[in-house]
């Protein structure tokens, strides 16, 4: 009885070499034919026919990695994660993914998207600028990512997403975060509200929250309005009775808020599955506002109220960048910041009370 040898077998490319031999010609005439350069060098037609047969029975291409070294490319762009983690069901990262992946083949190139996330910041380093790609994509890189000052030191064309490099030295495309706030501050004092929470989740793939925040609260207080200490929640605790704990503390309060802004859409669909189950009214006892856009999964018939950012803007903008600098000779530093819009929603009315 035969024994298979342990681990996976490795079926073994066919060669330029194999493919001249099946056609009877020399290897440099096989490579003049496959690489479309036989008929100005005067290869006979009968010639080319041989060859193009035997690369078919043999299941012959061309080995990529070669022509890259030989003409300095590769057709590819690198997109990195900074949060250095993709959980199942995140809607924001699957429609940025898709928007990249369609902006760069528009533009002519292949994704590689790095998903391995064990490796030290050396590590992935290497196998970012390791000659798999032309240029990175690296979203959403906090200002102490250790990748920053090697991709500041490397002569590898980078664009950053939904970040800005502090040192002035790689390119970003983000959106216009100040912006967006401001429309969401717009949107609350015009609808009458004066007593407004805010709730934001922490750790390293919510970076942005505490900056929503901030910009919200200094909006406000251009108007005179002052967040009351009760009425900002942080938490990391990513459970519904976490999230309905802080709710009631919110609504029992003896100066309760008659809105809340949620840093992004997936927590405000979850604060609204939360007030469904609380019994509380949406929009008409409690008025919910967010940030992205984007509509989650939720139990209650509404669209939330938020800033809408144009993801597919985003992705094309940070591709057409990335394109430009591998057009460019020398290094240079490019920004573009993408205005958002005022989703309307359903979410916010006037204050009842």
């Amino acid at each position: 009885m035969r024994h298979q040898k342990s681990g996976h077998s490795r079926i073994k490319r066919a060669t330029l070499s194999a493919v001249a031999d099946r056609a009877g010609v020399s290897l440099s005439t096989a490579s003049l034919v496959l690489a479309g350069k036989g008929r100005e060098r005067r290869i006979s037609e009968e010639v080319h026919v041989r060859v193009r047969i035997a690369a078919q029975e043999l299941d012959y291409v061309p080995n990529l990695l070669v022509r890259s070294l030989q003409s300095g490319t590769t057709g590819v762009l690198s997109f990195y994660n900074g949060f250095r983690n993709r959980s199942l069901d995140d809607l924001y990262m699957d429609r940025l993914s898709t928007a990249i992946e369609r902006a760069a083949g528009t533009c002519g190139y292949d994704v590689l998207v790095h998903s391995n996330f064990q490796r030290s910041a050396q590590e992935t380093y290497q196998m970012l600028n390791g000659g798999r790609s032309d240029g990175l994509l690296l979203f959403a890189p906090t200002p102490d990512d250790p990748l920053l000052p090697l991709l500041r030191d490397s002569r590898m064309p980078c664009v950053l997403l939904n970040a800005s490099d502090e040192a002035g030295l790689l390119s970003s495309v983000q959106d216009d975060m100040a912006h967006g706030m401001w429309l969401i501050a717009q949107r609350l004092l015009q609808s009458g509200h004066r007593k407004i929470a805010m709730l934001y989740e922490t750790g390293p793939a919510n970076q942005d929250a505490e900056a929503r925040v901030k910009l919200l609260d200094s909006f406000l207080q251009q108007h005179g309005i002052e967040i009351p200490p009760h009425c900002i929640q942080q938490t990391n605790d990513s459970s519904d009775a976490h999230l309905e704990s802080i709710l009631h503390r919110l609504i029992t309060h003896p100066e309760p808020p008659t809105a809340i802004f949620c840093w992004n859409d997936r927590l405000g669909y979850r604060v609204m599955d939360a007030c469904q189950e609380a019994g509380v009214e949406i929009p008409q006892e409690l008025s919910l506002i967010g940030y992205d856009g984007i509509h989650w999964p939720s139990h209650s018939r509404h669209v939330l109220t938020s800033v809408q950012v144009d993801l597919n803007l985003l992705a094309t903008t940070a591709v057409q960048m990335l394109c430009t600098l591998l057009a460019m000779e020398g290094r240079q530093m490019l920004q573009k910041a993408i205005r958002a819009s005022l989703l309307q929603g359903g979410t916010v009315a006037p204050p009842s009370r």
